[in-house]
């Protein structure tokens, strides 16, 4: 009856000993005993096998979950660094843009700055010639009035030849009013030069400050090219920061992935070790056990 029991699973039966001659008594009971021991010790495995399988199955799905969810939030990340390195290119290559304006606007305001002290110079010396025709025509004025002087002493010596002197009287009085309309005409020469030279120096005082102005524009642009070249590098460098930000990231989402593989695979792999502990424990609790499992 024991070994039929022994046989259905049930290790709980007691073998009666006849005696102690009774060898194969007393290695039955040594077998269940052993039997029972090391059953109950695999039923216990198992079960903690079974609790710890399923705790690390729960952990893997959650840290595959968060894995996909990390990797997900990385590509999202990766596209606003790549949208936000493209501005940053944009921004750079207008700078460039700007850059390369600012100094044409710079190289055309030194030309413009050339032409005017050019005009300055060309100014200056119409003022000088202006001075100097001036004198002329003043030493002209003097040489009319020397001239009108001569021509009325010649008149009163004509007077004074009578008849002989008529002929040469209308040479003085054609003489004394040449003197007259040269000295009127040098008068209007004097009055028109005098007035072209205050042309000159109002427009040679414009001049001046019109200069002055295309160099403080200058300044201004050599300021304004300065910055914005400042600002091309900065984009450039911040564009080269991006780029490295951008490859970590591509890095640290493979390594996520592989990581989230990792924890599929794992999961897999528990769930299988799960399901083995579970079959082992089921098989274990065909036998019927002394001890409470």
């Amino acid at each position: 009856q024991a070994a039929e029991a022994i046989a259905d699973g049930d290790l709980t039966v007691d073998v009666k000993i006849n005696s102690e001659k009774d060898v194969l008594g007393i290695a039955l009971n040594s077998i269940l005993e052993k039997n029972n021991l090391i059953l109950s010790q695999i039923f216990d495995a198992s079960r903690q096998v079974v609790t710890g399988a399923s705790q690390i199955s729960d952990a893997s799905i959650h840290l595959s979950e968060g894995a996909c969810q990390q990797a997900s939030s990385l590509q999202e990340l990766t596209a606003t660094i790549d949208e936000v390195k493209s501005q940053i290119n944009l921004s750079a290559d207008n700078a460039d843009k700007a850059k390369t304006c600012a100094n044409g606007v710079k190289d055309g305001a030194i030309d413009g700055n050339r032409h005017m002290e050019e005009m300055l110079k060309a100014m200056d010396e119409i003022n000088v010639s202006s001075s100097n025709i001036s004198k002329v025509i003043k030493a002209i004025e003097d040489i009319a009035f020397q001239t009108n002087i001569l021509s009325l002493n010649a008149a009163v010596e004509a007077a004074r030849a009578g008849q002989y002197g008529k002929g040469f009287a209308v040479v003085a009085e054609e003489v004394r009013n040449l003197a007259a309309r040269s000295a009127e005409a040098a008068k209007e020469t004097t009055d028109m030069i005098e007035n072209s030279i205050q042309r000159a120096e109002y427009g040679t005082k414009i001049a001046k400050t019109t200069a002055n102005a295309f160099n403080e524009i200058v300044g201004g642009i050599e300021q304004v090219a300065g910055l914005v070249g400042e600002i091309a590098d900065a984009s450039a460098g911040q564009s080269a920061s991006i780029s490295q930000i951008n490859n970590g990231i591509v890095q640290v989402s493979g390594v996520v992935q592989a990581n989230s593989a990792a924890s599929e695979e794992s999961a897999a792999a528990i769930e299988e070790l799960y399901k083995q502990a579970e079959t082992l424990k089921d098989m274990v609790q065909t036998f019927k056990l002394k001890a409470t499992c």
